[in-house]
């Protein structure tokens, strides 16, 4: 029998059962438990969480009381499934005209309710009003401003919860060590640590993998080793954790030497070590590892190709970015947000914004981050125009725009030479969307200034900062001033750079470019003798081509590096 016919049925019953009793139906105040079990029993009936709050409905509809306290759990729980904060606010009038709001079953039921729906604050008010909370509210509490990533709210409510003298068990301890992890707290997750220690705490793999996941997330990979050099039976989930854990603090060779020794590797186990790759600055290898994944048969998921596309954003290769489209499209990935924001930005930074376009005019949905990238891409490729009317068409969405927009913006105006666009942008950005200007906004618009020769308004924004001016900003100015000659201010900003990074090259090479200009050659001659003393030569650059259909890499002086394997 479907769903809908077996509620149609159960509903049927129910109101059959009622009309046998008479009316007037009974008042909500005086409890019914063959009303309640009726209840539950349609809304176990439903099988779907919207049809379980389709039969509440219905039932109220008909001129059925309220359901008791034995019942708002089954329909809290179908409110937690259908994230339906409308029907999770009735069911709170309910539970507290009925006195069940302090009940401890009910109250838990309605802070898990509150916390699908989102609203963390509704949930804690619910869950301070307890007056008997048990281990299941303390966790779903905490669960809930996990999953709201608010982290430190988290960790303030576990010091309550040792303070009430509740002890906690497993999946709570996993939960706070993986929120020690999010906030780079050490010092806490080794406290949590020292404590299971101490109370005997039984350290299963789910708690293993968080412990270990905390400290390679606060960088403490010596300690994450020897945990991890402590269990027998290591299995793929706390292997994988050791793999990311390197690869995330820079390691990526260790990080491969275990993957490499795993005898089985599932999804996660293979997102984690592309992604170390394409994190640490080695998207080849995380391209030909992505082929050696397809190989092995394991099938990419959404984290995958996140990797993935970003890693082929670094490269630039626009026959990789097409056959990597092809791959999204015929595994059906297109559709999911993450995934279209990610392909704009990869086609961007492979040089087809036409190819950004289509993707972008294809996508279902678009949030801030959507519009963000196209803006951004508009703005790479020199058109800065387009960039304008899209931010237009963004706010006439309805979608308000972050600080990394209006970078993207204000980029678009640098390239294009929008000198008045720009200083409109940054104006609005502060007194209209109460924006604070970063070091980044601050760059870009000293950018502007200097390429429109506007040196001295560049200088006196600098000096009009919130913020200490860093070596990007300075940068920026001296890259204006050798490019307008203006020798005294070029040095002055140059001096300001070797103050924050005496050994930063970029500035050393352009004061020496700068006097090489106007003739200056004992002061260039002295610029390069420092260099060469602190051996602050610039860094080789590298850069890929794509070749017949393979990418190779290559560094200054013709050297090749890598090639990537076949096509997708």
């Amino acid at each position: 029998m479907q769903p809908r016919e077996r509620l149609s049925r159960q509903l049927g019953e129910l109101h059959a059962h009622f009309l046998r009793r008479g009316h007037p139906f009974p008042p909500a105040a005086h409890p019914d438990p063959d009303l309640d079990r009726a209840y539950i029993s349609a809304i176990r009936a439903a099988a779907a969480p919207h049809l379980a709050l389709a039969a509440f409905a219905c039932l109220r509809r008909v001129g059925l009381p309220a359901p008791g306290r034995r019942a708002l759990p089954s329909l809290l729980r179908a409110i937690a499934l259908a994230r339906s904060l409308g029907t999770a606010g009735a069911a709170h009038g309910l539970a507290f005209r009925v006195g069940a709001e302090v009940d401890g079953f009910v109250g838990t039921a309605l802070v898990r309710a509150y916390a699908a729906c989102g609203r963390v604050e509704d949930a804690r008010r619910v869950f301070d009003g307890m007056p008997d909370r048990d281990l299941v509210a303390w966790g779903v509490m905490l669960d809930c401003y996990c999953q709201a990533r608010n982290y430190e709210e988290a960790l303030l409510l576990f010091h309550s919860m040792k303070r009430s003298r509740v002890v906690p068990d497993q999946v709570i301890i996993a939960t706070v060590l993986s929120t020690c992890a999010h906030t780079r707290n050490l010092r806490f997750g080794k406290a949590i640590h020292s404590y299971m220690l101490v109370s005997d705490t039984l350290i299963d793999a789910q708690v293993s993998c968080a412990l270990m996941n905390m400290y390679a997330s606060c960088a403490d990979m010596e300690m994450a080793e020897k945990l991890y050099n402590r269990v027998s039976e290591k299995g793929i989930v706390l292997s994988t954790t050791m793999v990311y854990g390197y690869a995330k603090n820079g390691k990526v060779e260790i990080a491969h030497s275990i993957f490499n020794g795993m005898p089985a590797k599932d999804v996660v186990s293979w997102s984690a070590m592309i992604a170390g790759y394409a994190e640490s600055s080695k998207p080849m290898e995380a391209l030909n590892l992505f082929h050696d994944m397809q190989r092995s048969g394991v099938k990419p998921d959404e984290i995958t190709m996140l990797s993935v596309i970003s890693a082929c954003a670094n490269v630039g290769a626009l026959e990789k970015a097409r056959c990597i489209h092809s791959f999204v499209e015929n595994h059906s990935m297109c559709k999911i947000l993450p995934i279209g924001n990610a392909l704009i930005d990869m086609f961007s930074k492979c040089g087809s914004l036409t190819l950004a376009l289509d993707v972008f005019n294809a996508m279902p949905q678009k949030n801030v981050v959507t519009w963000t990238s196209i803006i951004t891409a508009s703005a790479m490729h020199g058109d800065g125009r387009s960039a304008l009317t899209l931010f237009e068409n963004m706010k006439s969405e309805g979608i308000q725009p972050n600080g990394v927009t209006f970078l993207g913006l204000l980029y678009a105006c640098c390239h294009a030479g929008l000198v008045e666009e720009g200083r409109l942008l940054f104006k609005i950005m502060v007194q209209q969307y109460r924006i604070e200007p970063m070091h980044e906004h601050y760059g870009c618009m000293v950018d502007l200034l200097g390429r429109a020769k506007l040196l001295g308004q560049a200088a006196d924004l600098i000096q009009s900062m919130h913020l200490r001016p860093n070596v990007v900003i300075w940068g920026s100015l001296l890259a204006a001033c050798r490019m307008h000659g203006d020798l005294e201010l070029g040095t002055f900003a140059a001096k300001k750079i070797l103050e924050l990074d005496p050994n930063h090259g970029g500035a050393q090479v352009l004061l020496s470019n700068i006097y090489a200009e106007y003739g200056n050659w004992n002061d260039v001659k002295e610029v390069r003798g420092v260099m060469e003393v602190q051996g602050t030569w610039k860094k080789k650059g590298c850069s890929w081509m794509d070749l017949n259909g393979s990418v190779h890499q290559f560094a200054v002086g013709g050297e090749k590096i890598l090639e990537m394997k076949g096509s997708f």
